[in-house]
């Protein structure tokens, strides 16, 4: 007698699929150049949002720069359109993946966040409290733009090009921005990297994943600030330090908003009330 196959576990499609990153590994171009690249392996992966025209965002990456870490790659992603440095895939990463709405931000291994200025100088001490166990990739190896691989877990793997792109108005340079990104199916154990290894003098940043939207968690217990993400009007819009969410803050413009209008409401009553005992 056949047995009755166990039931399907009921999943709606409005229910988030959550990401878990797995592995990262950094080819550095000096590499490339040699008959066979494998590539090194990293404790922690920061992905810092930022953009050119953000002011906060000097002090953030002032900080990176003075972070002494060898077992830390930092990749700087530029989501918005208004940067010449505009890179859509990390505008997708920035909206859907990780969920994000301010700049500057900090994602530390895909799962710790630091938002703003006031949060993003606690890098240091964030990185010092979190430990990771990556693993997943093994055979890893880049030959003449072909780079293959083995993946015991994840279903994707994100090939990230990043490469150092000056500043347009200030005399600085982005050491380790992305610049361009491919992505394969994990189970394909190859794919073609050669238009990111082109004249590469950078870095690639390949990562195992399984996609979806990242649970992120504050590694910050102060308020965060910073610019609000806001295509529309450009710039941003500066947000205030109690980092208020979309609805919280729209109560508050009505509360403001009444308040504005109380003293001319007390005004028509007044001299409605008036007109009454002139009429009586």
């Amino acid at each position: 007698m056949a047995g009755s196959l166990p039931s399907a576990t009921h999943v709606s499609a409005d229910e988030p699929v959550f990401a878990t990153m797995y592995d990262v590994m950094i080819f550095d171009s000096s590499c490339l150049n040699s008959t066979s690249c494998t590539g090194e392996r990293v404790e922690h992966l920061v992905e810092y949002y930022g953009a050119d025209w953000c002011k906060p965002c000097e002090l953030i990456e002032k900080e990176i720069e003075t972070l002494n870490r060898t077992d830390t790659f930092v990749m700087q992603h530029h989501p918005s359109a208004f940067d010449a440095s505009f890179l859509s895939a990390s505008k997708l990463r920035f909206d859907y993946e990780h969920r994000l709405l301010y700049i500057p931000s900090i994602v530390i291994d895909s799962e710790g966040l630091l938002t703003g200025s006031s949060q993003g100088l606690e890098l240091s001490n964030s990185l010092s409290q979190r430990s990771t166990s990556f693993e997943g990739l093994t055979h890893v190896e880049l030959i003449n733009g072909s780079l293959s691989w083995q993946a015991s877990q994840g279903d994707r793997v994100s090939v990230w090009r990043t490469e150092a792109i000056e500043h347009p108005t200030r005399n600085r340079t982005h050491p380790t921005l992305a610049t361009g990104m491919l992505q394969f199916n994990a189970s394909n154990g190859s794919g073609n990297v050669s238009s990111l290894v082109q004249n590469l003098n950078g870095s690639l940043v390949m990562m195992l994943e399984h996609s979806g939207v990242y649970q992120l968690v504050t590694d910050s217990s102060n308020p965060a600030s910073g610019v609000e993400f806001n295509e529309d009007s450009g710039f941003g819009e500066t947000v205030g330090a109690q980092g208020l969410s979309p609805g919280q803050r729209a109560s508050l413009w009505t509360g403001i908003l009444i308040a504005a209008l109380a003293p001319a409401f007390y005004m028509r009553w007044n001299l409605s009330k008036q007109a009454i005992q002139e009429e009586e």
